[in-house]
């Protein structure tokens, strides 16, 4: 993720709507990718992807540069997908909903087809939300450990473990299914 320049959000902090506009059309793309791997199904990505732009257009005059911009808007985004999961009070690994190959582009590098790309994302869905978020952030959308840990407010040492953890359970999942000749 490219970080916006230092002007476009001060004018955005200063009410200018098309600063604003430009930093949504320049995140609305990674916004909208983590909020539909951390809630698994399009619709929600969505909704959670709009209610986090809007928190952010009401809240960037206190955003104060200390990190990121991203970091900053992707740790509003966890938090919409947090209060949208505690509105329906269930997690449930939907199908893909015709957005693989919107999804794992670039979740893996130069898979060879569109049936292994569908085989990693279902395994990425599958892992359980405190493995799944870190290894969105730093895997598929490219943050640090440090500011994974900035964004999802967790320590970095804990970040590391579930990073750690989470590529296990996937490596083993993808072996699994190899092994029971899914491939």
């Amino acid at each position: 993720m490219q970080e916006p320049e230092p002007e476009t959000i001060g004018r955005a902090q200063a009410g200018d709507l098309r600063a604003f506009e430009s930093l949504v059309r320049a995140y609305q793309g990674d916004v909208w990718r983590f909020a539909y791997h951390l809630t698994r199904n399009a619709a929600v990505a969505e909704d959670v992807s709009q209610e986090a732009f809007l928190r952010a257009y009401r809240g960037i005059r206190s955003y104060r540069g200390s990190a990121r911009f991203s970091s900053w808007l992707l740790r509003i985004v966890r938090n919409c997908a947090i209060d949208a999961y505690r509105k329906t009070r269930k997690e449930v690994v939907g199908p893909d909903e015709d957005q693989a190959g919107r999804t794992d582009a670039s979740s893996v590098a130069d898979p060879p087809d569109a049936d292994e790309r569908a085989r990693i994302n279902d395994a990425i869905r599958q892992l359980p939300m405190p493995l799944r978020e870190p290894f969105v952030v730093i895997e598929i959308l490219g943050f640090t450990y440090e500011e994974a840990s900035q964004i999802l407010d967790t320590r970095i040492g804990t970040i590391k473990s579930r990073m750690h953890r989470a590529r296990a359970v996937l490596m083993e999942q993808l072996a699994d299914k190899e092994v029971a000749g899914e491939m």
